[in-house]
């Protein structure tokens, strides 16, 4: 929060401040920034694989599932307000080999007089599965009562655009300029950036392709065929 105030040239809080309108402001920002992060954008460090052995279909009512094509009922990975992660959106499923499986679907039933769950189920016609999910993390401490404690677990490069994105979101509020929150959030736009090329030197630049997960090969194999 000092790292943002300082962008915004305020006066840094005391580490017993809890109770100030500046610690009030930045609280709000803080929570602000990690929702515009981690719910818009997914990174290496807020995405994760969850292997699961789906339920068989058969045994659901015809209620509770979206049709008789779907072989499994696989149960997200929900974490909570108060855990680690907390699950924003499927990224991508894959078989136990690594292959791109692309017939899925998220769904949920409601009962009549009921609302939706939070975290649909996803639904395959394959029962052992790798689930790739993107979360938005709990920098809190476990109990949730302190703000940021585990901001020390950020990479470095996600570190500056959340700082910004704080400092942009209190600037008006605590300075009264509209220039000095467009230019922060012009800063905000270009560590993001610059987080995004860090971020996919993670990863390989391409998958290779063989026999076993190539479309097109697979398209020339079963020509002709129904």
């Amino acid at each position: 929060m000092n790292h943002a105030l300082r962008h915004v040239g305020s006066y840094h809080l005391e580490t017993n401040d809890t109770t100030s309108a500046t610690y009030e402001i930045a609280s709000r920002a803080y929570e602000e920034a990690i929702l515009a992060l981690f719910a818009e954008n997914t990174f290496e460090y807020n995405t994760r694989r969850q292997f699961s052995t789906g339920d068989d279909t058969s045994t659901l009512l015809n209620a509770n599932k979206p049709s008789d094509f779907w072989s499994y009922r696989h149960t997200l990975n929900s974490g909570g307000p108060n855990q680690l992660q907390q699950y924003e959106t499927l990224v991508k499923v894959t078989n136990k080999e690594g292959n791109l499986i692309l017939d899925w679907v998220l769904d949920e039933y409601a009962a009549s007089g009921t609302t939706y769950g939070e975290i649909p189920y996803l639904f395959t016609t394959e029962k052992e599965v790798h689930i790739y999910y993107s979360f938005i993390p709990n920098l809190d401490n476990d109990s949730g009562s302190s703000r940021g404690d585990k901001a020390s677990n950020l990479p470095a490069h996600l570190v500056r655009p959340l700082i910004l994105y704080m400092a942009q979101a209190m600037a008006i509020e605590l300075s009264g300029s509209e220039n000095r929150q467009v230019l922060l959030y012009q800063q905000y736009e270009r560590s993001l950036r610059r987080a995004r090329v860090v971020d996919s030197r993670s990863s390989p630049a391409q998958r290779y392709i063989h026999d076993g997960n190539s479309q097109l090969i697979n398209s020339h194999y079963g020509y002709g065929s129904v």
